[in-house]
């Protein structure tokens, strides 16, 4: 992005647009009067922003695509509670480089990479510390493009570094967890698990610019993908133990938790249940976290279509607290009475889960981004 293109985050309606971002995405609509008009999201660094060009749409976006590089002129205006940009003028920019615009994790690549470091120090047996390290520290292309890969194209961490970002902050749960569950945990194996959970995305996704699928993304998913990568790297060690290689399987083709969200098995061991829901949890606040930044004037967000609801986002923190403040922890009070036994209430039927031969649906139509 030139220096003279104001960030596409910092504008505000009322206020005016003139400078180069990429063209994320444009298309023709047609007006109630049959008029042709254009939909365009432009992006940089900061973010993306709907555009709407009322005029000379077709004659415009003619000679454009997805992924190049723009300069845009116009007008912020706020339509209902959104902010969007009317273009007036759009033209290819071919003097600026299309990668100069990819998002990036707000959390400095090196924190990042201290923090995966930190993560495969957790895990000390030798055949999980020997798997972990035949993907992340003898096998330097793939190094190199996880901590790059976006973890989704749009749904959660879609950006340069968001596969590693996810990645670490799903490992650190992982350990959070398995404190709090010793005796019903393998923490290391969980450990494993959330750090070899999507490696999948390094070939599912691509930086384009823009982020998008690639044909075996689209046409395997990250889950079957990281599968296959898994095995490749298991056929080297010929000594690895079957269980164990078993298990590992089981968590990265588990981890979305349902057939519908396009794992063909749903966890079926502690390890794999939690890292469903520490996987899920840390996209879903990644999910919360952008639709604050995003939002508008007013206490709300936009409607989120993934999460399928508005979230709050103001005014502020609690009075007398700051964000981040510890709040202390309650007084201990008496194990309370026994109650009376109370009747039972009728028990639901339960709806059975399909049999074992089923073969969901494996490219994850449902929620495949997670």
């Amino acid at each position: 992005m030139s220096p003279a293109s104001p960030e596409l985050a910092s504008l505000q309606p009322g206020q005016a647009l003139d400078g180069s971002y990429l063209l994320v995405r444009a298309s023709l609509g047609t007006t109630k009067n049959g008029k042709p008009y254009g939909m365009l999201r432009l992006g940089d660094r900061s973010g993306e922003m709907e555009g709407r060009l009322w005029d000379q749409a077709e004659e415009l976006l003619a000679p454009l695509a997805p992924g190049m590089v723009v300069k845009a002129s116009g007008r912020v205006d706020a339509y209902q509670g959104k902010t969007q940009v009317v273009v007036q003028g759009l033209e290819h920019d071919p003097t600026v480089d299309p990668g100069a615009f990819l998002p990036a994790s707000p959390i400095p690549l090196e924190e990042l990479q201290a923090g995966l470091a930190q993560a495969l120090a957790w895990v000390s047996q030798p055949d999980l510390k020997q798997i972990l390290e035949a993907f992340f520290v003898e096998d330097a292309e793939f190094a190199a493009a996880f901590a790059l890969a976006p973890a989704a194209k749009g749904a959660h961490h879609a950006y340069v570094h968001g596969l590693l970002e996810h990645t670490v902050s799903t490992a650190r749960s992982a350990h959070a967890v398995a404190a709090l569950y010793p005796s019903d945990l393998e923490p290391q194996v969980l450990i494993a698990g959330a750090l070899l959970h999507d490696v999948g995305k390094v070939a599912e996704l691509t930086l384009g610019p823009p982020i998008d699928y690639t044909d075996q993304g689209r046409l395997e998913g990250h889950l079957v993908l990281g599968l296959r990568m898994l095995e490749a790297k298991l056929a080297a060690l010929p000594d690895f133990p079957a269980n164990l290689a078993e298990h590992l399987r089981h968590m990265i083709i588990s981890h979305h938790g349902a057939y519908e969200f396009g794992s063909p098995r749903k966890p079926k061991t502690a390890e794999a249940l939690v890292l469903n829901f520490i996987d899920d949890l840390d996209a879903k606040m990644a999910m919360a976290a952008a639709a604050r930044r995003e939002a508008g004037p007013g206490h709300w967000s936009q409607y989120h279509r993934l999460l399928e609801r508005f979230l709050y986002t103001g005014p502020g923190p609690l009075e007398g607290l700051e964000p981040g403040d510890e709040v202390a922890p309650a007084a201990e009070s008496p194990a309370p009475a026994e109650p009376e036994a109370a009747a039972r209430p009728a028990k639901r039927k339960k709806r059975p889960e399909p049999p074992e031969e089923t073969t969901p649906d494996l490219f994850g139509t449902g929620g495949g981004e997670g």
